[in-house]
């Protein structure tokens, strides 16, 4: 009777053990799900007609995974020079992750379509241009310092890493890696802008690199609430790209 109450004993122990590890493999699983940043793959056509319904579209992934949950999706459209007066459209989930909206334009000219993104606590802002009907040749040198890929599908990928739970007062380690059609990037200017909605003041961090595209900080939440990060990556004249999360400080 000893005997078997004592393998009894062993085989409990045994299956807790294996359930206990099963639990630290879904967690390990759970947070590298959490350190896979969104990416959104913007589609404007590079040329339209005034009065025309043009067709925008963007697929929203996360690794392998097509995002259908995100939580906002919308486009910025405005006629280059005259960022004060964009307009915004909600986006509507068609299937498979895809985002898409309408638009007609009144006018003649370039115009800058920036989506902008939210999904799983994450923000990213990608942006191309369209020509409208006939476009001086001059109109193509009036984007902005952020459009400059314009419709170029941007090969730049950003991962910002964070403390799963981030204090007010603390210094809170931000690591970020930074890829280039799927290598390292090295010696590049990486900086979060940090700030709350709505506030004039940003705050600014230089990251320092350590291992080649691995770039390191922290910094210090002054106040409990909603933060917006926001990586700049800027690399010579033609990488200038950015991401933004959205953090939660206790």
């Amino acid at each position: 009777m000893k005997k078997i109450s004592l393998f009894m004993l062993v085989g409990f122990l045994a299956l807790f053990i294996a359930a206990c590890g099963n639990s630290n493999e879904d967690n390990g699983a759970k947070e590298d799900e959490k350190l896979e940043a969104i990416e959104a793959k913007l589609d404007v056509p590079e040329k339209g007609e005034k009065g025309e319904t043009v067709s925008l579209s963007t697929k929203v992934t996360q690794g392998d995974e097509n995002v259908e949950d995100a939580g906002e999706v919308k486009y910025e459209i405005w006629k280059n020079g005259h960022k004060e007066q964009s307009e915004m459209i909600e986006a509507k989930h068609d299937k498979d992750g895809v985002y898409k909206a309408e638009k007609t334009f009144e006018e003649d000219g370039m115009y800058t379509v920036q989506v902008h993104v939210t999904a799983r606590d994450m923000h990213t802002m990608p942006t191309a241009v369209i020509g409208i009907g006939e476009v001086e040749a001059e109109e193509h040198g009036e984007e902005s310092e952020d459009d400059h890929h314009g419709h170029h599908e941007s090969s730049v990928s950003i991962h910002l890493m964070k403390p799963d739970t981030i204090k007010m007062n603390e210094e809170a380690e931000m690591n970020v890696h930074v890829e280039n059609e799927d290598k390292a990037l090295g010696k590049a200017e990486v900086r979060l802008e940090i700030y709350k909605e709505g506030q004039e003041k940003h705050e600014w961090v230089d990251l320092t690199e350590g291992e080649a595209g691995k770039y390191n900080g922290s910094y210090a939440f002054p106040e409990e609430g909603t933060y917006n990060v926001q990586v700049h990556v800027t690399k010579g004249e033609e990488i200038h790209e950015h991401t933004m999360q959205i953090v939660e400080v206790q």
